[in-house]
């Protein structure tokens, strides 16, 4: 099951590594800050189905999977849009929020193959997801060493870190306690979009690109102080 794989710990240097996720945390005395960057699969999966089976999703904000997975066969009916637009939307609610100490979150809401029973209610969307599931588990596994690729060599730079360390010189004072998570997804473009003032979806291209990905958390940031 895929939630049971995404409860795998590993360890590298002093910061826990989740397949899916990492931990940045700083505790001074009482004043503590941490900020979690991850790529649920689940979210990695969702995308697969929608572009290889062409779903008429009505999130047109939502660019296309990066790198591009081919359409197969005809586009999926109509109906398979608001299924998946909902779809999304409860992953999305599902993650929790940056400090939740469940992580990993319970994944069984896919339900489980063949059947997918969760996805009852949504048969359009069903039927795609039993037809593709395994194969955008597999892509999604590649996205997923992408990610853990990033997030090893960023180890050494420490970007975050290193953003609040400036910020507490530049205002001469330490952060107040705060959380911020930033759930990356696998999709075109160097775009993020705030959910909320302590999360961020951020597209991989962003993540990769240092001084760009900097600026845009900056203020982000700065309004958590």
């Amino acid at each position: 099951m895929i939630g049971r794989r995404l409860a795998t710990l590993g360890q590298f240097d002093e910061h826990v590594i989740l397949p899916t996720a990492r931990w940045l945390v700083h505790k001074a005395d009482r004043a503590s800050w941490q900020i979690r960057i991850d790529q649920p699969q689940s979210l990695a999966i969702g995308l697969f189905i929608r572009d290889v089976a062409a779903v008429p999703s009505r999130h047109s904000w939502l660019p296309l999977a990066s790198p591009t997975v081919p359409r197969s066969g005809d586009q999926a009916p109509e109906a398979a849009g608001p299924q998946w637009d909902h779809w999304w939307d409860q992953a999305l609610r599902h993650e929790g929020p940056a400090g939740d100490a469940a992580w990993p979150p319970d994944m069984s809401y896919w339900g489980t193959p063949p059947g997918f029973g969760s996805l009852a209610g949504a048969p359009e969307l069903q039927e795609i997801v039993s037809t593709h599931f395994f194969d955008g588990v597999r892509w999604s596994e590649d996205r997923r060493q992408e990610h853990n690729a990033t997030s090893k060599s960023s180890l050494g730079d420490l970007v975050e870190t290193k953003l609040v360390r400036d910020m507490e010189r530049a205002l001469g004072r330490t952060a107040q306690p705060f959380s911020l998570w930033i759930t990356e997804i696998p999709v075109e473009g160097q775009r993020f979009w705030q959910l909320r003032p302590d999360h961020l979806l951020v597209t991989a291209d962003l993540l990769r690109d240092t001084a760009l990905y900097r600026q845009r958390l900056a203020p982000v940031v700065e309004a958590l102080f």
